[in-house]
């Protein structure tokens, strides 16, 4: 004989023993005693939550006749009928096997019949977002005036899926899930009248592994029960869910902050060696990550479901690591969160968590920690360790200001001012595009001053070497231009003052300060400013914005080859494509080519 489960031997039958939805229970009661049942109700909300439920016992409260001021009394044959199955009165349809039109015309005309023994008929429609549109169609008008002893529960898990005609003509009553203690409650409570022994780390966790569905919490100790063990214990539930230790999932966590990819892989591989589930072990990542962001914007609170140990270990990480930018808990949670649809198609079950780790630690396309520390390339050049650096000279007339409004120093801007037909050549922009200095001007040596003209000129190739290394880096540095020297400091006018910020943190400030080094054969450093100024340099890039007939015209200051290429640009497919859709085309920017730029030519010893 089979053994009846635990979900279905202790479901509600009293308004009292539904949990946690005592703003559902408590208008049903007051309905009833008031006489004003409603004709047609729909219950929705997250599976295991109480709906169908919900649904039996009002069945049994408008129809209880026993001696009892909080119907149903669950004594008189009536109570006793529904209960037990046998009732005539309580038609329970399962949409999702009976959603054609046919069914629900047998419905309707059935409809019409009265009562066997109760005073209202009552028809449990179950995941009724499942009827077809037709159905729903030939259902609007029994549902709207049905005969006075019929009454309609629709039960969902998707109401959106329903048509607005049908949830204008219901009561919706909107179930929540059951929080951990209301869950662990009744747990705790089936345990006792069980006499299952369970330790109480081993019952929070199934609580918070059922996700808010009581049904499922209930299945979950019905599954353990019958492994056979003394006493249900935290270590049993993990093994027999195929869950990972939180110790693992720490040490996953904690290799993906300090950017040691390698021990996050080999612990990936490990838990999953050890039969753990992976999208169990993905759930579990997420969980921590989301703590962990958590905790970074002040939300203790919202933490739900972390043993005390882990979320102790989990600040520990936050404080240690608290100068990773937000943004890297961000993208580490969607990098992971999208790994969960790789895992249904993934050949190997490991390599979408592996994928998402290694994604993650490097966040921007930059390198991680452990891999800039073994990059060589990214040393300065040999040349500049054969002379000492020279020091740096205070900054007191130096711009140190961040707001957008702070000038140029004047000093400075006098001391590297270009002459007039120097100035001329400079202002086409990109400086790639600038003119070689004049053949009797000899190119300043390492014992000379840094110059401004020596940096604008190799201005240019900073950006073109830049771009493999880091094209956010690049791209920031098109909207800055050095604007002044001191000693060996470079200052950068910024367009605005987020590029200052970007170009400021000290990963991409080292990346550029690097990569000038490399270029100029000298230790150099950087000081970046919002310089006005630097946004009308950089406006002559982009030509104004043609008029439409300009843009299939060809105009006198055009070359050949340049109207050449704007014409096929115009002609491009996917251009016409756009034109189809409705689109136009304002503007077409052609850029010279970075790459022809060549740096400053060296001094020849002796000269």
């Amino acid at each position: 004989m089979t053994a009846q489960s635990l979900y279905n031997k202790w479901r509600a039958q009293t308004f009292q023993e539904i949990l946690g939805q005592e703003h559902i229970t408590r208008t049903l009661q007051n309905q009833i005693k008031a006489g004003r049942i409603g004709h047609a109700y729909l219950f929705t909300g997250a599976r295991g939550t109480g709906k169908t439920s919900t649904a039996r016992i009002l069945a049994k409260a408008v129809n209880c006749v026993g001696d009892t001021d909080n119907p149903p009394c669950n004594r008189c044959h009536i109570c006793r009928s529904i209960t037990e199955g046998t009732s005539l009165d309580l038609i329970e349809i399962d949409a999702a096997s009976n959603r054609g039109i046919d069914e629900i015309r047998e419905l309707r005309d059935r409809v019409a019949f009265a009562p066997h023994e109760c005073r209202y008929k009552v028809y449990v429609i179950d995941e009724v977002h499942m009827l077809t549109n037709e159905a729903f169609n030939a259902l609007l008008k029994t549902l709207e005036e049905p005969p006075e002893h019929v009454i309609f529960v629709l039960c969902t898990t998707e109401p959106h899926r329903l048509p607005d005609t049908i949830l204008s003509r219901c009561q919706r009553f909107d179930f929540r899930r059951g929080t951990v203690p209301i869950i662990a409650q009744k747990l705790r409570y089936i345990c006792d009248q069980e006499g299952i022994a369970i330790a109480p780390e081993a019952l929070e966790y199934i609580a918070r592994r059922a996700e808010g569905s009581f049904r499922d919490a209930e299945s979950l100790l019905d599954q353990l029960a019958a492994y056979g063990a003394e006493e249900i214990t935290l270590e049993l539930v993990q093994n027999v869910l195929g869950l990972a230790p939180s110790a693992m999932v720490i040490q996953v966590i904690q290799s993906l902050l300090s950017g040691h990819t390698a021990e996050g892989l080999r612990a990936i591989n490990q838990a999953i060696d050890q039969g753990a589930e992976p999208r169990q072990l993905l759930s579990e990542i997420l969980d921590h990550l989301r703590a962990l962001l958590l905790l970074r914007v002040g939300g203790q609170e919202n933490i739900r479901g972390l043993e005390p140990q882990t979320l102790k270990a989990l600040q520990e990480l936050a404080q240690r690591h608290a100068s990773l930018p937000l943004g890297f808990f961000v993208q580490a949670l969607k990098r992971f969160n999208e790994a969960g649809r790789g895992l249904r198609d993934a050949v190997l079950p490991q390599l979408p968590l592996e994928l998402a780790l290694i994604e993650s630690a490097q966040p921007q396309g930059e390198p991680s920690p452990s891999a800039r520390e073994a990059l060589p390339q990214e040393e300065p050049a040999p040349a500049a360790k054969e002379s000492p650096a020279p020091s740096r000279q205070p900054r007191e007339q130096a711009t140190t200001e961040a707001e957008p409004s702070a000038p140029v120093p004047q000093e400075a801007e006098a001391a590297t001012a270009p002459s007039p037909e120097e100035q001329q050549k400079e202002e086409s922009f990109p400086p790639s595009t600038a003119q070689a200095p004049q053949e009797e001007a000899e190119p300043p040596t390492q014992e000379e001053p840094l110059s401004l003209e020596e940096v604008r000129h190799n201005w240019g190739l900073v950006l073109t070497k830049v771009r493999p290394r880091s094209p956010q880096v690049r791209a920031l540095l098109v909207s800055a231009y050095p604007v002044a020297t001191e000693g060996d400091t470079i200052i950068l006018g910024c367009e605005a003052s987020f590029h200052r910020d970007k170009l400021s943190e000290e990963e991409r400030r080292s990346l550029v300060e690097r990569t000038l080094s490399e270029v100029l054969k000298r230790p150099v450093h950087i000081q970046c400013i919002v310089d006005p100024r630097v946004l009308d340099k950089l406006q002559t890039r982009i030509s104004p914005p043609p008029s439409n007939e300009a843009l299939f015209s060809p105009r006198e200051e055009t070359s050949d080859s340049q109207e050449r290429l704007r014409k096929e640009l115009l002609n491009h497919p996917a251009v016409k494509a756009l034109e189809k859709k409705g689109g136009r085309v304002d503007q077409v920017t052609i850029y010279e080519q970075e790459e022809e730029v060549k740096p400053w030519p060296a001094k020849e010893k002796g000269g």
